[in-house]
């Protein structure tokens, strides 16, 4: 391995042809890392979704919130992020070690975040233990919101590695259809588990207090989701080469604008990422009292999303990235529109909305048809991250990982703390929403959360594909990239060599 490792570095590339077909079938990982990789990436997928400490049935009936507290504490998060964001990029993309730009940010932040992953499992236990009112659960959340995102801007869940743990975007794009088919199998069970014991408890068919049953799911399946990921933190290493001197500041941050497919992907998000109104999870819980709509509904897309996996491979080989990523957002726009006609039938008075049997029979059509793409939406939507920062290196001749993140998160934030608090006066001025586990809602307010659940996201979702249309990375311009790349990649990594060799013979060696 080594010996082919400095055969590629120091060659002079004179057959690019047949030097970019060794390249992009050479496998980088060990099996150690291979193998940490696909178990982090697929329990790394087990959540309690939308019953999680962040969900709006967790806020509001768990931890007792009320809409306009959790839109406070988004704002206060939200400026505290727009000052510690920048400020841990800046440090992330200037860090040159020897064990690489990230791994010293694993290490560091690895044992505060476990401590603080725990504290966030036991929150509403530790509320509730200790009598706290509205005021002191409020500045409870809030700080534990503010640790974990002070961390998180470090750690990044041991995911900044993922970038640079292989050259190859061949040996990337196997290991991501292995993590995803796998955790495809099993990834939706905490939820759906949740789920079923939510409809149990809001029927009276199962007497349990909602704060234990929280803890100890959220508790138990947040230690099998993080063992791989330490695993992962302690076995990876980062393969792609960084430029020997970091940027400034200034040319990091103008690098972001300069990279127009980035430009592209993050306005594409930004504008499918606004949702305005009710979330899905609490028209589940409130109007239709059916936490388990969407387990039952995706029973039938269950063989057609396991089959969409060998086919996500055979489209990637054949469309382009900017084809596939129109195509599996249009099932997923299609098959929301399928739900909210159907909702619209019989009205207001006796629409179809608050009717269990109908609704989740469209939920179950438009997920079949979802399903047919799911293999690729989930391949695509990180190999179109990965695309992307590798286009910054190959325009720029470096790579600014945090930078270009930071700036997508700062839109993501900016906007949640306009949508967080646009929601709340929505849903509890305008809707008449009730807060608290045994609160009724009218009529009227079941109309008005079906229509702000639906109406505006798929409005959202059809113009975001608008910007899909300009992404100008095809399978041409893909090809020439990583041909490039490696060769420069070869030539960094060697002249990297020589200074730290030099280093440590005491040698000086003019750049």
């Amino acid at each position: 391995m080594d010996e082919n490792r400095s055969a590629v570095e120091n060659q002079d590339y004179i057959n690019p042809v047949t030097t970019s077909d060794a390249y992009m079938n050479r496998i980088f990982c060990s099996t150690k890392e291979r193998v940490a990789y696909i178990v982090k990436s697929s329990v790394g997928a087990l959540s309690l979704g939308k019953y999680d400490t962040s969900s709006d049935i967790f806020l509001y009936k768990i931890y007792g919130l009320s809409p306009d507290a959790r839109a406070n504490a988004a704002i206060g998060l939200g400026i505290y992020d727009m000052v510690n964001d920048p400020l841990s990029a800046l440090i992330i993309d200037k860090m040159r070690t020897r064990w690489g730009k990230f791994k010293p940010f694993q290490w560091l932040a690895l044992v505060p975040s476990l401590l603080v992953g725990f504290a966030t499992c036991l929150m509403p236990i530790i509320a509730e233990g200790n009598g706290f009112d509205a005021a002191q659960k409020l500045v409870f959340y809030m700080v534990i919101s503010y640790i974990n995102e002070t961390i998180g801007a470090f750690f990044g869940g041991g995911g900044y590695i993922d970038n640079v743990f292989t050259p190859n975007p061949n040996e990337r794009t196997s290991l991501l259809v292995s993590s995803k088919f796998i955790s495809e199998l099993f990834a939706k069970f905490p939820e759906q588990l949740m789920g079923i014991m939510f409809d149990l408890v809001n029927n009276g068919k199962l007497k349990l207090n909602l704060v234990n049953m929280f803890a100890g799911f959220k508790t138990f399946w947040w230690i099998i989701a993080t063992v791989p990921s330490v695993w992962w933190v302690i076995v990876s290493k980062e393969r792609v080469p960084q430029s020997i001197q970091p940027p400034p500041a200034l040319k990091g941050a103008l690098a972001v604008f300069r990279n127009r497919p980035m430009l592209i992907y993050m306005l594409s998000g930004f504008i499918g990422g606004i949702d305005i109104g009710t979330s899905e999870s609490l028209y589940y819980d409130s109007v239709l009292k059916f936490n388990m709509m969407n387990t039952i509904a995706g029973i039938p897309g269950m063989p057609i999303s396991y089959a969409s996996y060998p086919w996500a491979t055979k489209f990637r080989k054949k469309f382009s990235t900017k084809s596939l990523w129109i195509m599996q957002s249009l099932s997923i726009t299609v098959s929301e529109s399928i739900f909210f006609l159907t909702g619209l039938i019989g009205g207001k008075e006796n629409g179809f909305y608050k009717k269990k049997v109908p609704m989740t029979i469209a939920a179950a059509l438009g997920n079949c048809l979802e399903m047919v793409f799911y293999g690729t939406k989930k391949i695509l939507d990180p190999e179109i991250n990965f695309e992307v920062l590798d286009y910054c290196e190959w325009k720029n001749g470096y790579r600014v990982e945090a930078t270009i993140n930071l700036a997508r998160s700062y839109i993501d934030k900016v906007k949640g703390i306009i949508l967080t608090k646009v929601n709340a006066v929505l849903l509890e001025k305008w809707a008449g929403f009730q807060v608290g586990a045994d609160a009724v809602q009218t009529n009227e307010t079941m109309w008005r959360m079906f229509i702000t659940a639906c109406g505006p996201k798929l409005i959202f979702d059809y113009l975001c594909i608008v910007p899909m249309l300009f992404y100008n990375i095809d399978k041409k311009t893909r090809d020439r990239m990583y041909l490039e790349l490696e060769k420069s990649r070869a030539a960094t990594a060697a002249r990297e060599k020589r200074l730290r060799d030099a280093m440590e013979n005491g040698e000086n060696i003019a750049e």
